[in-house]
């Protein structure tokens, strides 16, 4: 079987399914929050860019997260994988980029746990991040900045003090800044651009806190949490359309994403349908799984 990483393609959102949104018209003030959502791969929470006349040209310049590194439970013969990261782009279906940077646990057929970092500028493929090492526990916050055509990703495990920094010039297709997300994910298999979500890791519940970014338009620049007003956002919820296992009949592909808490920067996202993803105001130490992903 390939490592995990070579399974991973394109990280792009799947919608399953989305209510459309509706203004009141041309020019007109939007609502602040997106209808429910549906995806075969990602669960969290998206701000997006608005589409009145006076937001046109807003476009976002970073976005940030930080989470505790859960603890996956693996099953026999059954390989899954998950990943938690923040980014920016790759929400809306024409995109062609997105760039982003997280962590993983991962489950191989014999039982083995894998935990480690990652960052990927779609369209080309992931890549691991050799100098940190993840251990369930971590605490680690992350960051995608971008400026013109040069996009930044770090990472810090502020549990073991290692970080990671790296700025890539993307001339074609250039940074996708539509969109800011903090997400949970089911990595897919990609053959002929065609993708298939792959099973999600059971790693209980994680929280997302400190979720932040920024905007750039006519009107200057904010800084505001998910729910700022400068921005549309809303929920995202994993239900794999193969919501069985290939390998086990009985394992979902399935995420729940809570509400936000009062401050707007925090949420949780548990793994399995049906599930209350409560709001937490301190990094959760999963003991199961959440999430979501391409």
């Amino acid at each position: 079987m390939p490592s995990p990483r070579s399974l991973h393609g394109s990280r792009r959102i799947a919608i399953a399914s989305i209510v459309a949104l509706c203004f009141a018209g041309a020019g007109a003030a939007y609502a602040s929050e997106l209808p429910s959502q549906t995806s075969t791969n990602w669960a969290g929470y998206t701000a997006i860019t608005g589409s009145s006349t006076r937001d046109y040209a807003k476009r976002f310049s970073s976005v940030s997260g930080t989470w505790v590194e859960p603890t996956a439970t693996c099953t026999a013969a059954e390989p899954t994988f998950s990943a938690f990261w923040v980014g920016l782009g790759g929400y809306r279906q024409t995109s062609k980029a997105l760039e982003q940077v997280g962590s993983e646990a991962d489950c191989a057929a014999s039982g083995q746990i894998s935990y480690y970092a990652w960052y990927e500028y779609v369209p080309q493929g992931p890549n691991t991040i050799n100098r940190i090492v993840v251990s369930p526990g971590d605490e680690i916050t992350a960051t995608v900045a971008v400026k013109g055509d040069r996009a930044t990703v770090k990472l810090t495990d502020l549990t073991t003090g290692a970080t990671f920094k790296r700025t890539r010039k993307m001339r074609s297709p250039k940074p996708d800044v539509s969109a800011a997300e903090w997400i949970a994910e089911a990595p897919s298999t990609c053959n002929n651009n065609r993708c298939t979500p792959l099973t999600l890791t059971n790693f209980g519940s994680l929280t997302f806190t400190n979720a932040t970014a920024t905007s750039v338009g006519i009107d200057g620049r904010q800084t505001g949490v998910i729910d700022d007003s400068d921005w549309i956002y809303g929920a995202i919820e994993l239900e794999s359309t193969n919501s069985r296992s290939r390998f086990n009949q009985n394992e979902p592909s399935e995420a729940t994403t809570g509400t936000l808490a009062a401050t707007g920067d925090s949420f949780s996202v548990t793994y399995g349908s049906g599930a209350t993803g409560s709001s937490g105001s301190s990094g959760s130490s999963g003991t199961t799984g959440v999430t979501g992903a391409t």
